[in-house]
């Protein structure tokens, strides 16, 4: 698990974190949440084009390269129309729940997996029903070819 990554999102926390709560009082915790999502997906599709992912290329791709984020995946569906991980560790969620903004770590962390996935796969249907990050034992991903 990279460090690196783990120690940027907690540098940017610190920022993040007051500008989403002075968002919030200004124009109200959903149009804020809509803002600071749409932005943070624009740049983590940015970061994908630096490391050469194609677009709507097999989600197995990404397993494959080690993306420096601080998870551990295991793969429980790898066929060529499907692909399935599941996230049993990540550093992040711990760092956000440990913080006590599990909400804000969500937005900035996991809320990019849905807000992004049209710029990302707009070829394949995604699928999450729970998160770290929420408290469950683990994230569960399901990609299906559309």
């Amino acid at each position: 698990m990279s460090n690196s990554v783990l120690k940027a999102m907690k540098i940017q926390s610190r920022v993040g974190i007051p500008i989403v709560r002075e968002l919030e009082k200004e124009i109200g915790k959903e149009r804020a949440h809509a803002i600071v999502g749409k932005a943070i997906a624009g740049a983590y599709v940015d970061y994908r084009k630096t490391k050469r992912f194609e677009a709507d290329s097999h989600p197995r791709v990404e397993q494959e390269v080690d993306s420096g984020f601080p998870v551990e995946r295991e793969v429980v569906d790898n066929f060529d129309e499907t692909h399935g991980h599941n996230l049993a560790g990540c550093k992040s969620a711990e760092f956000f729940r440990q913080i006590g903004e599990p909400e804000i770590g969500a937005l900035m962390t996991c809320g990019v997996d849905f807000a992004a996935k049209d710029l990302i796969r707009p070829e394949w249907e995604f699928g999450r029903t729970q998160t770290r990050m929420k408290g469950a034992s683990h994230c569960d991903f399901l990609w299906h070819k559309g």
